[in-house]
């Protein structure tokens, strides 16, 4: 009789700890970040990329710069066609790197080379057509938005 009662309070016991070690893993548990897959990886390993970067920055950037619902529309337009046209070079610029190293040759890296000078100079201009909607009460706030905006391009 004696064994049977340790036997349920050990059974008990360990219950008790299952029960809070779960309970505790789900209370400081965060949700894992939602991940995008990139385009132009096909045949290689896809890399996971944040999608609330992107997303974060530009609500982090409309509050900064202080954008009224007009600027809203046309700076998330700005930023569409930024994005589209960079991973459109970014794919182009894969697909030469890999060619690369299939067949090296200093023709395939000056053309690597110029689409990154591509990418450069197109964000350069992004940046600018962003100026260029602010209000100069909002222009202030600018040199914050770039800074940070740059931050993330070069991660």
């Amino acid at each position: 009789m004696k064994k049977e009662y340790i036997y349920k309070i050990c059974i008990i016991i360990l219950f008790a700890m299952n029960l809070i070690q779960v309970g505790g893993s789900l209370i400081n548990s965060s949700r894992p970040p939602r991940f995008e897959e990139r385009e132009g990886t096909e045949g290689r390993e896809r890399m996971p990329r944040p999608m609330s970067d992107k997303n974060d920055f530009q609500q982090k950037a409309i509050r900064m710069l202080e954008l009224n619902n007009k600027q809203k529309i046309k700076f998330s337009e700005l930023a569409m066609a930024h994005d589209m046209r960079i991973r459109a070079l970014q794919k182009e610029q894969r697909e030469l790197i890999g060619n690369y190293f299939n067949k090296p040759s200093d023709s395939v890296l000056n053309l690597i080379s110029n689409i990154e000078v591509q990418k450069i100079k197109f964000t350069q201009r992004h940046l600018n057509e962003v100026k260029s909607i602010l209000n100069e009460d909002q222009y202030q706030n600018f040199k914050q938005f770039k800074r940070d905006a740059l931050r993330i391009i070069l991660k």
